[in-house]
C-alpha cells in the first residue's frame, strides 16, 4: 500500500509531537492553540504539521517535518495539501515562512510574496530567522488567503 493519510493528531499525541519537534529544534506545540496533523504511510508515522493561531485574523503554517525515511514520497505534500484544505481558521490569512528553495514548492498550494500587512509575530520570527545565524539559508515570508 501506498497511500499516505493524514488525520488531526490527538491530544494523547502531543508528548510525542514535542519529541518529534525537540528533536529537530522546532518549538513545541500547544495543542488548544493548534491545528496539529499526522502523516501516515503504511500505518506508521512518516511526518507532522501545523497552523498556529495568532490572532483572529492570523494563522501561520508550519511544523512541516517529514522523517528521513520517507523524504521524497509526496509526504509534505500530503500534510500541506491537508492542512490548506482543513484549515479551522476560516477567513484568516495564512503566513509561511519557509527556506527560499521551498518557494515553488509552498508555491503550488498558493503561498506567494505577502502584499498584505503581517502581524508583529510574523514580523519578528522572520527577522529572527534571517539575523540570528541559526539558518544558513534565507527564510521567506509568504502568505494567503484562506476564505472558506
Amino acid at each position: 500500500m501506498n497511500t499516505i493519510i493524514v488525520r488531526k493528531a490527538e491530544k494523547e499525541e502531543i508528548d510525542w509531537v514535542n519529541t518529534q519537534y525537540k528533536s529537530i529544534d522546532f518549538k513545541s506545540s500547544n495543542f488548544e492553540k493548534e491545528y496539529i496533523v499526522v502523516a501516515e504511510k503504511d500505518g506508521k508515522k512518516c511526518g507532522l504539521g501545523r497552523l498556529v493561531k495568532i490572532d483572529e485574523q492570523h494563522v501561520e503554517l508550519g511544523g512541516i517535518y517529514v522523517f528521513d525515511a520517507y523524504r521524497g514520497l509526496g509526504v509534505a505534500d500530503a500534510i500541506v495539501h491537508f492542512l490548506c484544505n482543513h484549515n479551522p481558521f476560516l477567513n484568516t490569512i495564512v503566513w509561511c515562512l519557509p527556506f527560499e528553495n521551498l518557494k515553488d514548492f509552498y508555491g503550488k498550494f498558493g503561498f506567494d510574496t505577502h502584499t498584505l500587512t503581517p502581524p508583529k509575530e510574523v514580523v519578528e520570527k522572520h527577522e529572527w530567522c534571517n539575523t540570528s545565524g541559526i539558518y544558513s539559508k534565507k527564510v521567506l515570508l509568504l502568505s494567503k488567503p484562506c476564505n472558506s
